[in-house]
This record gives structure tokens, sequence and C-alpha cells, in this order.
């Protein structure tokens, strides 16, 4: 049951941001719109995804070799096994309630960004209605044609 919530709630966080993120004072001066645009609709795709089992949407916004760090420390290598995980996870437990990203911070160093914030998950657990809460860090990378893709996607215990 423990390793099917970190499955669950890793499924939450891998695409996580954006909203209060891109009207707050957390949003770096000068920050590169095609950032705030691929994070503003990898988050709104993915709350929607996570509620219709939608995997091809939420793999969309992750590099070839992208990882994802799951709560209890596992990494998953390349956006095929990102995939995989998805596939599994909704196999086993079908597609969430809800789901609702906090983006609380964006940096950037050049081609790089760091995305951070927290998520929550709804999802029926022993028909009760269940919403957990994480944190998240997601690594942006900009692309040579000017894109922007999650490079890594760490998800960390609410507290």
């Amino acid at each position: 049951m423990k390793k099917s919530f970190r499955l669950g709630f890793a499924a939450l966080t891998v695409l996580a941001f954006a909203g209060p993120l891109l009207a707050s004072e957390n949003t770096p001066a000068g920050a590169d719109p095609r950032l705030l645009s691929a994070i503003k609709k990898a988050n709104s795709e993915f709350e929607v995804a996570m509620t219709k089992a939608d995997i091809a949407s939420i793999v969309a916004p992750y590099t070839e070799d992208a990882v994802f760090v799951t709560p209890d420390g596992t990494s998953i290598k390349g956006r095929a096994a990102i995939e995989q995980l998805y596939r599994d996870r909704f196999a086993k437990s079908g597609p969430a309630l809800a789901s609702k990203i906090e983006s609380q911070q964006l940096m950037v160093d050049g081609d790089i960004a760091y995305e951070r914030g927290r998520g929550l998950l709804t999802r029926r657990v022993n028909n009760e209605r269940v919403a957990d809460w994480a944190r998240f860090l997601t690594v942006w990378q900009r692309q040579a044609d000017g894109d922007w893709k999650i490079l890594r996607n760490i998800v960390l215990p609410a507290n």
C-alpha cells in the first residue's frame, strides 16, 4: 500500500507548476517567456491528464534522457521508463480524482531553470477519498530549438 501511494504521488508531481508562480514575485524578472509558457502548459495539461490517465500528455514535456526521482529515492531514467511508471500506476489504481500544483519559486541560470513547489493528489483508497501533499523540484533545460523540457523531476515527502 505504501509503495502504491509513493508511485501514485510521484505521478502527481511529474509535471507540476505554474499557476501562482507566473503571477508572483517569485518569478525572475526577464524570465524567458518560452519557459513560462512551457511551465504553464505542462501544469494545465498535467492536472487534466492525471484525472484521465492520459500518459502521453503527462510525459510530453520530458527530455528523452530525463530522470524522475520518487519520494523513496528510486530513479526512473528516460522518458520511456517514466511513461511505463505512469502506465503501471494507472493500471494499478486508476486515474487520480483530482490534482493541484502550487509553484513556489522559479530560479533561472542560463539554459537551466529550477522550479520548486508542492502538489496535491486526491485519490480513492478503500472507498475513501484521500488527499496527500508532496514537495517537488523540477529542473527544466532549454533545448537547441529554444523550447524548454523537463530534465530532472524530484519528488520529496511533504515534511
